[in-house]
């Protein structure tokens, strides 16, 4: 078997016929064989052969240094929205328990953008505690854990300030021992329910939010939404009012108020959510039903027993209460 694939042998060239009667030579073949020799040397000789593809190391401890090089190259910071589509792609995933799968960078920005919506004076990270679970050639696992401060803008709520433990876990690849080829295709991120019941509850809530919700959202960026429930501005605001809080389990991806104050960030610079602000069941651009039904996913369906722990044990190092995993800290007006 040659580079070209197989040359017959004479035997074969003696009995293969070309149409009836006609018999191929020897000859052919020495003919052909030296044309393909001229072809390959011509090739060779031109600089355009193939690059031949690397090969690297098994050896764990080798990619277990790459995974580490590989993070640190990448410089990823969760809330760096503006450099995702350097991390994720089109196939990648984040999913919070509480609110649901988005997917791709585009999904993922609108959504982790919800922490600089005008609801806050502020949404930063204060310290990072980052543990490898998984380090192999196939896969990495960052798991990490924030600490995270926020203010919530009084126009919009309350004038509240809380600090709070934050888990995201990174599944990612890296292409070569040198920790090129940075990619993530799954974060799994967590808030403690109390924490989210908290923030929306107590803290993005009264007529600021709501007004908002209904006339600089549904009203004025929503209006096929606003015509389809059959609003108007008095009726709005009092179908918002009836709606419940968020529950116990800090849910927002239920009938309640919680996943519209989430949404409204998105529907008032995006209309495709716009389905996602209605009162009554619409489906959207992707034929889902968001802001009715719960899908109920609990942080064990993310995080495995142990790495819940850690951050309940971080949340106590750092003097929150280990049932919450928040506190209020002191809020200074902006």
């Amino acid at each position: 078997m040659s580079e070209y694939g197989s040359v017959p042998t004479s035997e074969a060239a003696n009995t293969t016929t070309d149409g009836p009667g006609k018999k191929w030579r020897p000859i052919y073949f020495v003919a052909a064989a030296v044309v393909l020799i001229v072809i390959t040397v011509l090739y060779k000789s031109g600089g355009e052969s193939p690059p031949e593809v690397p090969t690297y190391s098994d050896d764990p401890a080798v990619w277990q240094q790459a995974c580490v090089v590989g993070f640190q190259k990448a410089e990823f910071d969760f809330l760096a929205t503006e450099r995702y589509n350097e991390w994720y792609t089109e196939d990648s995933v984040m999913q919070l328990a509480q609110s649901g799968t988005f997917k791709g960078p585009g999904e993922m920005i609108e959504y982790v953008d919800f922490t600089k919506a005008k609801f806050f004076d502020y949404y930063k990270s204060l310290d990072s505690y980052p543990q490898f679970m998984k380090a192999t050639r196939d896969e990495c696992v960052l798991f990490i854990v924030n600490i995270n401060k926020l203010q919530v803008n009084p126009t919009y709520g309350q004038p509240v300030c809380l600090e709070t433990t934050v888990g995201f876990k990174l599944h990612y690849t890296v292409s070569d021992p040198e920790g090129n080829g940075f990619n993530i295709h799954r974060t799994n991120l967590y808030y403690s329910a109390p924490f989210l019941v908290e923030l929306f509850n107590n803290g993005i809530t009264g007529d600021g939010v709501r007004d908002f919700i209904c006339e600089g959202v549904l009203h004025k960026n929503c209006g096929d939404i606003w015509d389809y429930n059959g609003l108007d501005e008095e009726s709005c605001k009092e179908r918002y009012d009836a709606l419940p809080g968020v529950n116990e389990g800090g849910y927002l991806d239920d009938k309640a108020k919680g996943c519209r104050i989430l949404h409204s960030a998105f529907a008032e610079v995006n209309k495709k959510h716009c389905p996602h602000m209605s009162f009554k069941p619409k489906k959207d651009y992707a034929g889902n039903y968001w802001c009715q039904e719960s899908g109920y996913v609990v942080a064990e369906d993310l995080f495995t027993g142990p790495e819940l722990a850690k951050i309940q044990n971080i949340s106590v190092d750092v003097g929150y209460p280990a049932d919450t995993q928040y506190k209020h800290c002191e809020y200074v007006a902006m």
